[in-house]
């Protein structure tokens, strides 16, 4: 997992590095069932407010708020007690709670630690999931990752059963281009998220949510057209009635 106690017992190594994304997140429940995860965003006078929100049992939901660190700092976060903190984001998101409570469970602000390993084995230990690299929840690939990590290094072993030292290898190449590629894409998806503050400010609905389905860099204008074409088709009447129609915004 993430806080391995084996991986930071011989950082060195593996060669860790360790970083934290800027945002602050907290992770409640709630008995407010929702359909699917979505995402939800409301501002009031202190910022922006950001909810990952999906059904993970037939009575709860998960319902983790992120926000911006100035948003964090005007809020009084940094000193508030966890009581505090949870009337005042269930006030936040009141209207999509719709007369339920937040659930704490020793709830706290924390920020994603992105962790990176130039080695991911050291003579029988080997690495995998999150205690070899992690990738920012909002891509919701951090189980799958694990689980291919697993897999990979079975068939490795598979391949190379009587030598150690091959099978490893062999896991590392096998898996490194893959993680990094998602890892890549987490990255520009929690950036995106530090930066949404200025996005939900300046960008228009339409112009918005097509910032946020292209914010890892993966999604471009003809394989959005293909997997949304009603959106883009709503898009694209939009962008053809603006005024100043040579002026557009980029994607985040």
């Amino acid at each position: 997992g993430v806080n391995s106690v084996i991986r930071r017992m011989h950082a060195t190594a593996f060669g860790t590095m360790e970083s934290r994304f800027s945002n602050p997140f907290i992770w409640y429940g709630t008995t407010r069932l929702f359909d699917c995860l979505s995402l939800t965003f409301r501002e009031n006078k202190h910022g922006v407010f950001c909810a990952h929100h999906y059904r993970y049992s037939q009575h709860m939901s998960t319902f983790i708020i992120e926000t911006d660190a100035t948003t964090f700092t005007n809020a009084g976060f940094g000193s508030s007690e966890e009581e505090a903190t949870r009337t005042y984001c269930e006030a936040v998101f009141a209207p999509d709670l719709n007369g339920h409570k937040l659930v704490s469970n020793h709830s706290s602000w924390r920020r994603f630690p992105q962790i990176v390993n130039r080695h991911w084995s050291l003579n029988n230990v080997v690495l995998l999931g999150d205690a070899a690299h992690t990738a920012h929840f909002s891509i919701g690939s951090g189980t799958r990752l694990a689980m291919e990590d697993a897999i990979a290094l079975f068939k490795s072993i598979e391949v190379h059963p009587e030598d150690r030292t091959a099978a490893v290898t062999h896991y590392e190449n096998l898996r490194r281009p893959t993680v990094e590629k998602l890892v890549d894409a987490a990255s520009s998806s929690a950036h995106w998220y530090e930066q949404m503050a200025v996005t939900v400010k300046n960008l228009e609905p339409y112009e918005f949510a097509r910032s946020y389905m292209t914010r890892t860099g993966r999604v471009d204008e003809a394989r959005l057209s293909k997997i949304a074409p009603k959106f883009m088709a709503c898009y694209r009447r939009f962008q053809a009635l603006r005024p100043n129609q040579g002026s557009t915004h980029s994607p985040s």
